[in-house]
């Protein structure tokens, strides 16, 4: 895929999981520049080098990291101007941009969700009782430091979002609605290997997207490089293959859209 393939260039934002810094995402930002896309990194809360880490003094949620993303969205239309933005949300990333689609004002025009899951304990069998305690120990420890800690799963996280994060685990509330109202166009990669995300989880977040909207797709041992893995973070070491599915997905989008709207001109009166 090309920027040619439509007469609006797209933007790409990488929308990190939870947690993990921006300098994960390198090789996944020159596999998809190398396609002709604009992408940027939109960083973690607390996670990069110069911003100000959680503690009892700096807190924040869910909808403020959404918030973030909301704005990256609207700074990069304003930096681009007549792009269409796709958000690629890792973990996290994905739910954050979920909300944004469901609760802003400024909706991207494509969403590609890697390793999404609503990791309710419910779909996990016993393996949920492991993710359950470190769903219960969340708000104690959470109280006592001032914010998660980094030795904890997904730390350092601001308390307030790790808490809403806890209640999604115990109760399987997310923090956007599981109502099938999403109808940004949506790729969801499930991981094979995903240790994390379980398909009862994956199935449990695709639940907040109409089904016209969200295309699925796979990415196995079968088709990783040497060398790789498609585990939930590893993925991001050999990113090529992923990299190639979002541009062949958007560049079809994009085209399908052309189509479409060429086939509305046609049928209006001349």
């Amino acid at each position: 895929m090309t920027q040619t393939s439509t007469d609006r260039p797209t933007a790409i934002l990488i929308s990190p999981a939870m947690a993990v810094p921006a300098r994960v995402y390198r090789r996944l930002t020159e596999a998809l520049t190398g396609y002709g896309l604009d992408v940027r990194v939109v960083a973690r809360r607390g996670v990069e080098e110069g911003t100000t880490p959680p503690s009892h003094t700096a807190d924040w949620s869910y909808e403020d990291e959404a918030a973030d993303l909301a704005d990256a969205i609207a700074g990069t239309r304003a930096d681009v101007p007549g792009a269409r933005v796709v958000v690629v949300g890792h973990s996290l990333g994905a739910q954050l941009a979920a909300m944004v689609a469901q609760s802003s004002d400024h909706t991207p025009d494509g969403i590609v969700a890697v390793g999404a899951s609503v990791p309710a304990v419910r779909h996990y069998g016993l393996r949920g009782l492991a993710l359950g305690a470190i769903a219960v120990a969340v708000g104690p420890v959470s109280g006592a430091v001032g914010h998660w800690p980094r030795q904890g799963f997904g730390g350092p996280t601001a308390r307030t979002l790790m808490r809403q994060w806890a209640r999604m685990v115990l109760t399987g509330r997310a923090p956007f609605a599981l109502d099938g109202s999403i109808e940004t166009p949506t790729l969801a990669i499930r991981l094979d290997d995903d240790e994390i995300v379980t398909d009862g989880a994956a199935s449990a977040f695709d639940a907040a997207f109409s089904p016209e909207s969200i295309t699925h797709w796979r990415y196995d041992d079968a088709r990783c490089p040497a060398g790789g893995n498609t585990t939930h973070i590893g993925w991001v070491r050999t990113p090529d293959v992923v990299a190639q599915r979002i541009a062949e997905w958007w560049d079809s989008q994009a085209t399908g859209a052309r189509a479409a709207t060429e086939a509305d001109a046609q049928r209006r009166p001349g």
